[in-house]
């Protein structure tokens, strides 16, 4: 993995094939599958910090005398307002940074969406077998190349489009594009 400064979707490869809105589209999924992590954990985290930067800072300087190894102001009314500064600045900058993380965790887990429960090997490209006819959702199994386990995919949550290589998934370049000597 990468470390992306702007777009965090460039830390893996598998996206490298990908116009930036389709990557949006990718992150816009990995929020929809997994709202805890890239909304709620960066929530609960900058709450946490509003609440437990002060609470820290004052315990520190009433009882455990913190002048010692930590530059507090001597005046009350700038280390109030130091205080105040340093718990927006501290509880944002971690927010950004713990939300890049969860988000990069995310795609992490929507890449590997497609890898068998039972042995963690990818199932991408494996051909879905059907029981019966019809099409029914319910009778369609992709087995795992390495363990042999049969996976239902409508119990399992794969997605016939999730067995596509993500090399596979891109648009191709002359998409939409007249093509020159084409008999029509």
């Amino acid at each position: 993995m990468r470390l992306p400064f702007g777009k965090v979707w460039r830390a893996f490869p598998e996206f490298d094939n990908y116009s930036d809105a389709e990557c949006r589209h990718i992150v816009a999924a990995a929020k929809i599958n997994r709202p805890w992590l890239t909304i709620g954990v960066p929530r609960i985290v900058l709450i946490g910090l509003l609440i437990g930067w002060p609470v820290y800072w004052v315990v520190g300087v009433l009882y455990f005398n913190v002048h010692r190894w930590a530059p507090v102001p001597a005046d009350d009314g700038i280390a109030l307002v130091v205080l105040a500064v340093t718990t927006v600045m501290v509880a944002l900058v971690m927010r950004l940074l713990v939300r890049d993380l969860c988000l990069a965790w995310a795609l992490k887990v929507e890449i590997d969406r497609a890898a068998c429960r039972k042995c963690g090997q990818s199932m991408q490209g494996v051909p879905v077998r059907e029981v019966g006819l019809g099409g029914d959702p319910s009778k369609r199994f992709v087995r795992c190349p390495e363990c042999g386990k049969e996976w239902n995919l409508l119990e399992s949550g794969i997605t016939p489009r999730d067995l596509v290589p993500w090399e596979a998934r891109g648009i191709p370049k002359d998409f939409g594009k007249v093509r020159r000597g084409a008999a029509w």
